[in-house]
């Protein structure tokens, strides 16, 4: 076993430039799939993680059929009741946005400023949030003119940096910021403001004020999935039609995880061409090292030298190639799979997201290159092995 390693690595050196170049279509191709497996398994974890902490007894009702329609009849007050009424529902209230006129000083900002009253925090975001504050605290009951400020606001989109405690004015109206939010990523997030319902009325002139989102907590013991249908009984005989849709934190955590897996298929099927190309490049290499190495295989078989004995170097050639390339591929996915989660946690502001890298994700990996070295060699090997030893000999 020692002899055909050691012939097969003094092929892959004589033809050390092609090798490398054989080596990269490899690396290309497993370092994408093992960096695409690695972020997205890291991402899901995320996800998951973060829709424990949101709690499975929350349901969430949005106007439209979709996140991106938008009825004529929007979400009011009166489905907020509406809601209430379902049995296994303790809580429900809404949320609202608009895009408001916000000044610090002399500068002044439109941003989307939302309405949310301080029970919702209370009962529904309390814990959940302080997760994502960066400074202050979240709404109480009884606040009224304060806001929580998303991250460019406080840190990018005025002059001065904004502090908790300091004073902004709303469509002229003066409000305290009580809290900061760490950066989210999200552009529309980060540059938001949120205040509480009751000011966000006044302040618009709004005494019913159309719902972007109604929130609704449910009882202890009641089964989300029965409390979501019945909740579209209820709101389909209020409205008189199904324009809306009613998500339970499994149905919102089953959406993100469809996007993310129509997204990874995208991605891997560009990986794996980018491995079938390597491929191919490891089958050409060595189809031109049989050709160039015909009169040696000759003399192999001439003293004694079995087919299986040829076929065995050419194909722990292209193994070593494909192991190569693997191993290579698996570092510097590593390495761009810890930048990506660096830059997740310092600049996207997601302190729990961690790239997935287990065992068998880098052990498969590293087998998978070895695997696809073996079967792209195979042919060229078995041309080596099936070699007339005469007229390899002849061969000039």
């Amino acid at each position: 076993m020692n002899d055909l390693f050691n012939l097969a690595l003094k092929g892959l050196r004589h033809r050390r430039l092609r090798s490398i170049l054989t080596i990269i279509g490899i690396i290309i191709g497993i370092s994408a799939i093992v960096l695409l497996v690695s972020v997205s398994r890291g991402f899901q974890s995320a996800i998951t993680q973060l829709f424990d902490q949101f709690g499975a007894d929350i349901i969430m009702v949005i106007p439209g059929t979709d996140m991106m329609s938008m009825p004529p009849n929007p979400l009011t007050d009166r489905d907020v009741k509406a809601i209430e009424r379902v049995n296994g529902v303790d809580y429900a209230d809404g949320m609202t946005a608009k895009t408001v006129e916000v000044r610090v000083g002399h500068e002044r900002r439109p941003l989307i400023v939302y309405g949310v009253t301080p029970e919702t925090f209370t009962k529904l975001y309390g814990t959940f949030l302080e997760t994502f504050m960066e400074d202050g605290r979240s709404f109480r009951e009884g606040d009224k003119y304060v806001a929580i400020v998303g991250n460019d606001v406080a840190h990018k989109l005025f002059s001065d940096d904004l502090e908790v405690g300091r004073t902004i004015y709303i469509n002229d109206r003066r409000f305290r910021i009580i809290g900061i939010l760490k950066r989210a990523g999200d552009e529309q997030d980060d540059a938001s403001v949120m205040i509480p319902l009751e000011a966000y009325k006044e302040l618009l002139g709004e005494k019913e004020p159309a719902y972007l989102t109604i929130v609704a907590k449910l009882s202890p013991g009641a089964d989300p999935e029965e409390v979501a249908e019945e909740i579209k009984k209820k709101l389909k005989q209020e409205r008189g039609t199904e324009d809306f849709t009613v998500m339970t934190t499994e149905d919102m955590l089953n959406t993100i995880n469809s996007i993310l897996g129509v997204v990874s298929i995208v991605v891997l099927v560009i990986a794996i061409i980018a491995i079938i190309v390597g491929a191919v490049g490891i089958m050409n290499t060595m189809y031109m090292s049989v050709t160039e190495r015909t009169r040696e295989i000759g003399v192999m078989k001439a003293v004694g030298a079995t087919k299986w004995q040829i076929m065995a170097i050419f194909l722990v050639e292209a193994g070593i190639i494909g192991a190569a390339g693997g191993l290579f591929g698996e570092a510097i996915a590593v390495s761009l799979a810890k930048l990506t989660e660096y830059a997740i946690v310092n600049y996207g502001g997601i302190s729990y997201y961690h790239v997935y890298l287990g065992l068998d994700l880098l052990l498969g990996a590293a087998v998978f290159s070895f695997v696809v070295g073996i079967i792209a060699g195979y042919l060229p090997a078995k041309r080596a092995a099936e070699l007339d030893p005469v007229e390899a000999l002849r061969y000039e």
